[in-house]
């Protein structure tokens, strides 16, 4: 047995001498770096790639076999532009299996890596190549000892979902890497966005197995951390062991800190013990609580729901949803709005969708809902929503008061990145006091572009049909298509506007457009067109056929100009009214005012200016008839003359302003061609006369 061993030892120092005699052999003859411009030509040809190894290669023997690269570079796809740089890479293959013709790799050592990863609008990524499989060799065995990345950045650069994150300070350095190993792993960075104005710490450590043969996926003591400006999120998953035959699981937790300018969300996710296996997976029942702050508004949410899935297609199923929030507000009727929501819904990883279908109550409102995800990155949203009725001004803030502070700027942040398509019907809706039914609207955003069209409701005994575009890129840009048909003009000025200066039912064609940071500089740069025909209604505010009347009594005694104010319960009847405007600036004008009523006649022009809020307008009121009740004999002198009525001032408080002069001037005018008219027909009867006379003879 002595001697066995004597001549076992023997060997095996033989063996390692032989060993060092073939190392030295190599070090003397084996130079790496005369292989480097194969290497280059290899990843030219394979790749469309350029690689810069800048250094010599240098091997090393002791105590590992292994090659230090020093620093190398890459550069994208068919440019030369640089993808990834290495400050210092090294890389050590275990000895043993090169003896059997096995290129282990032992580990990976990688110091100062940069690397620019972009996802193109298409959503191509210019990595896309390199992820490509290559042809499996026999000679690789993925075993890999350990693996230490440190003080790497990385960009993130999504030109599909416009966005820029920058990572630095990247620190990984894991266990054994290799099929049916247990492992662990660490991983530390910092996520920079918004052009390095925010910065977040995100750190993670976890236990790992894979076995991919046997498809099996095991974590043990997941906890990961988030901390940045306001915001904290903290992750545990003691156990999750997955494998074709059986998954099991300890409770998951994702806990979620968010504070921002006047709002505060806690958000707690659990999940508990997961059951089943890879194709039929089972968790008893995902709970999502919600409770936060924001301005005055106290709001408190919970969601759950059994999930089923199968990890080999990648579908779960979400069987039956309960959702409910409450939001509290002294401002709201009651102090609150309440919403409770249930149905089911569906997710399709492979496919990139996702499909809800929730029905419920929002406050006083019924609700049908059908929700989903088209598309995952960017998010592409879809919906289909029905609601009985809806009053918006129940939980809207009032409008700005005149005079009062400055005003916000409109914010279309949300509208910028917002991908989402869908319809919206609403049986009864109040808005900005404006009451409607039967909306009926289709949406679509993209691009920072919203368009919305059809858009058609019934309104005030009437319908209105058009469409409404919104461009959020840039300074915000509104344009409104709308044509109102059979419209009670007054109820609807009073809802709107609060001002009750019209009455009628008639049509309003409106082609506008407007562009500014705030609403008050939307309407100084509003441009279009706008008409407007009514029937059977009155302009209020003064009585034309009474004014007339007491001006007629008291020509002798007023001269010039005199200034009236305006007065509610005073109004001129009309049985047509047509006007078409021309708007710039924020100022309509128009020069074919057409009125008619028995008595009078309507022409005018002038500007409404919708920016200030005033206006500055001629309308000139023409005698035609008398009625009593309506003028009376009074105006029978002023028949055919034509008054001039300057109507001035802010919408809140109009003036009317008649022209005496011009009335009394009228008048004579009309009294001197009453004259000129009966001494010409005078004339002709005698002209007549004689004629008849002569041919008689």
């Amino acid at each position: 047995m002595n001697r066995f061993l004597k001549y076992g030892l023997y060997a095996l120092a033989g063996f390692f001498a032989v060993l060092a005699i073939l190392t030295g052999v190599v070090v003397a003859t084996f130079n790496p770096n005369d292989y480097k411009p194969l290497i280059v030509k290899l990843v030219q040809e394979k790749k469309q790639r350029t690689l810069n190894i800048q250094g010599d290669i240098k091997l090393a023997f002791f105590p590992k076999i292994g090659a230090d690269l020093g620093k190398v570079s890459l550069s994208e796809r068919n440019s030369p532009e640089e993808f990834a740089s290495v400050g210092n890479a090294r890389v050590f293959l275990a000895l043993f299996p090169l003896l059997r013709k096995q290129l282990v790799v032992d580990q990976i050592r990688i110091d100062g890596l940069r690397a620019n990863l972009v996802r193109n609008p298409d959503g191509s990524t210019n990595i896309d190549d390199l992820l490509k499989k290559e042809e499996e060799s026999t000679q690789f065995k993925f075993d890999i000892d350990s693996v230490k990345v440190s003080n790497a950045a990385l960009t993130l650069d999504d030109r599909q979902g416009g966005r820029k994150l920058g990572i630095s300070g990247l620190d990984l350095s894991t266990g054994r890497i290799a099929n049916g190993a247990p492992s662990n792993l660490d991983l530390g960075f910092l996520v920079q966005s918004g052009g390095g104005k925010t910065a977040t710490q995100v750190k993670l450590s976890s236990g790992f197995l894979f076995d991919l043969d046997a498809k099996r996926y095991r974590l043990d003591s997941l906890k990961a951390r988030v901390n940045g400006e306001g915001l904290e999120v903290k992750l545990d998953a003691p156990r999750v062991d997955i494998a074709p035959d059986k998954a099991s699981g300890e409770s998951i937790t994702l806990e979620a800190d968010i504070a921002r300018a006047g709002a505060k969300l806690h958000a707690l996710l659990s999940m508990p013990g997961i059951s089943g296996n890879a194709q039929a997976l089972h968790i008893g029942e995902m709970k999502l609580d919600l409770d936060g702050v924001q301005g005055q508004n106290a709001f408190q949410g919970k969601l759950s729901t059994p999930v089923s899935g199968n990890l080999d297609t990648q579908r779960f199923d979400f069987p039956s949803l309960a959702a409910s929030l409450t939001v509290k507000n002294p401002k709201f009727p009651g102090g609150q709005l309440s919403a409770d929501l249930k149905g089911k819904g569906g997710l399709d990883v492979p496919n990139h969708n996702a499909a809800f279908i929730l029905a419920g109550r929002l406050d006083e409102s019924a609700l049908q809902a059908k929700l989903g995800l088209a598309a995952f990155a960017p998010p592409a949203y879809t919906f289909d929503i029905a609601l009985d009725k809806l009053d918006l001004d129940r939980y809207l803030p009032p409008g700005p008061k005149a005079g009062g502070s400055a005003e916000q700027p409109l914010d279309l942040s949300a509208l910028k990145a917002l991908n989402a398509s869908g319809s919206l019907r609403i049986g009864d809706l109040k808005a900005a006091n404006v009451k409607a039914s039967n909306l009926r609207l289709d949406m679509k955003a993209g691009d920072g572009k919203l368009q919305v069209a059809p858009l058609s409701a019934n309104l005030y005994q009437g319908t209105l049909n058009g469409s409404l575009a919104v461009n959020a890129r840039g300074t915000p840009q509104v344009s409104a298509q709308q044509r109102l048909a059979g419209v009670s003009i007054g109820p609807l000025l009073k809802d709107a506007a609060g001002k009750d200066m019209l009455e009628g039912r008639g049509n309003l064609n409106l082609d506008v457009s407007a562009s500014g940071p705030t609403v008050g500089a939307m309407k100084k740069s509003l441009a279009g067109s706008a008409a407007v025909n009514l029937r059977d209604g009155a302009i209020k505010g003064i009585n034309l056929a009474q004014t007339l009347r007491n001006a007629k009594t008291r020509l002798g005694s007023l001269r010039g100009e005199q200034t009236v104010a305006a007065n509610a319960q005073e109004k001129t009847d009309f049985s047509e009214l047509s006007a078409s405007f021309r708007i710039a600036n924020g100022i309509a004008h128009n020069d074919d005012l057409d009125g008619k009523s028995p008595l009078l006649r309507l022409s005018g022009n002038g500007d409404v200016n919708l920016g200030a809020g005033s206006v500055d307008y001629l309308a000139k009121a023409t005698v035609v008839g008398t009625l009593e009740g309506q003028g009376g004999q009074e105006l029978a002198s002023l028949k055919g003359v034509t008054i001039p009525v300057r109507i001035r001032g802010p919408f809140e408080k109009l003036s009317y302003s008649l022209d005496f002069a011009g009335i009394a001037e009228g008048a004579v005018k009309a009294k001197v061609e009453e004259k000129k008219e009966a001494v010409k027909e005078k004339a002709r009867d005698e002209l007549k006369k004689g004629l008849q006379d002569l041919f008689k003879r």
